[in-house]
């Protein structure tokens, strides 16, 4: 059974995760907002896909539809309609994908993980399935099992290494090793990602959380 004494709470973790963000302008709305991102590209290269091709103007209108009520949608319900009715348009994993971030963002762990699951399951080969997986590990965190999500992050990172989340992943295991009391691989951590990104956009943050790291070891003392 986890310490709850210890879990992080919901506030202060999706501040880390938002700082992790918005270091790189690059991941900056791709986690906040999956689908407003790519979802309106998607949509108008799709669109145009259709009609050079001669296909019935109801399927582009569906498409259109389904964008609308993707970008108008604000709650679980509303987000889990754009699912259930626009399945077979691009707008439907990027909707789930909302809701599950909709479910963590409002301390529903248990149900954030359901949805990022009911994702990686229906859409198996997905380009936004990183995206769910990184998710999974957050709920873990979230739930204060700090060394399985760890191993969460550290198995993301592994399968993922040329992904641009793979920064924010390495990152997180050091955080949730840290909050396990591993401070030592912690440190190790930080301090491999810094030899390898210096110079980069992720190298501030690292150096940002090694030096906490380093301030927390010192109070411990």
């Amino acid at each position: 059974m986890m310490d709850n004494e210890n879990a992080p709470q919901h506030d202060d973790l999706q501040k880390k995760q938002a700082l992790e963000e918005h270091e790189v302008k690059e991941v900056v709305g791709f986690l906040k907002r999956y689908g407003k991102l790519i979802g309106t590209g998607i949509l108008a290269a799709t669109v145009t896909v259709i009609a050079s091709k001669g296909c019935a103007s109801y399927k582009a209108s569906r498409l259109v539809k389904a964008e609308q009520a993707l970008m108008s949608a604000r709650t679980p319900q509303q987000l889990e309609e754009v699912v259930n009715q626009y399945g077979s348009t691009p707008s439907a994993p990027v909707a789930l994908l909302n809701l599950a971030k909709t479910y963590f963002n409002i301390g529903e762990t248990a149900q954030a993980r359901v949805q990022y699951e009911r994702f990686i399951k229906k859409y198996k080969k997905h380009d936004l399935r990183p995206v769910a997986e990184l998710g999974l590990a957050y709920c873990t965190e979230a739930d204060g099992d700090f060394n399985g999500a760890a191993a969460q992050f550290a198995d993301f990172s592994g399968k993922h290494s040329g992904s641009y989340l793979h920064p924010m992943a390495v990152l997180s295991i050091s955080r949730c090793m840290e909050q396990a009391g591993r401070i030592d691989e912690a440190r190790i951590v930080l301090e491999d990602f810094l030899a390898e990104n210096a110079g980069t956009a992720w190298a501030g943050p690292a150096e940002g959380a090694l030096k906490q790291l380093n301030e927390t070891a010192q109070q411990k003392k």
